[in-house]
């Protein structure tokens, strides 16, 4: 039985799921810049065989070029293009690299986490209620819970 990765990888080269394969040249393109130019970039697309890059604005002119150079010099060097880290680039033709810069502030999704170890709420109730049940053990825990209830508020 295959797993998920052994049947992407047995489709993306099928002309339908050329988009697949784009994505993952993109990513691998991206992985060969610096990691500061890494973070920077927002997103990447391929359009009229014109790979689009999209940049924050805190990188300057000579980052962008540098971005632009350095995929110009991976695309131009088939020793580069066909080692085993670019397979997915070979049957991708790239004539031209265009970046842009976004000037809005990179948007970061962080999931909701509350420390839950750290949480301790005042007791609310007072511990003053009747207990009328007939069962002794049902009662014996709910006296339990009252003075419980009762030493927390005392303390």
């Amino acid at each position: 039985m295959k797993n998920a990765s052994q049947i992407i990888n047995s489709i993306q080269y099928k002309p339908q799921y050329k988009k697949i394969l784009q994505h993952k040249c993109i990513r691998r393109l991206i992985s060969a810049l610096m990691i500061s130019a890494q973070r920077n970039i927002k997103y990447a697309y391929f359009k009229n065989n014109i790979l689009f890059l999209t940049i924050s604005a805190t990188l300057d002119k000579y980052d962008k070029d540098n971005i632009i150079n350095t995929i110009k010099m991976i695309l131009n060097s088939p020793m580069i293009l066909n080692s085993e880290k670019f397979l997915e680039c070979q049957d991708i033709k790239i004539e031209d690299v265009k970046v842009y810069v976004d000037h809005k502030p990179k948007q970061i999704f962080q999931a909701y986490t509350t420390n839950t170890q750290n949480l301790q709420y005042s007791e609310r109730a007072h511990g003053n209620f009747n207990i009328d049940v007939k069962d002794d053990k049902l009662k014996a825990l709910l006296k339990e819970i009252q003075t419980i209830i009762k030493e927390k508020n005392d303390s």
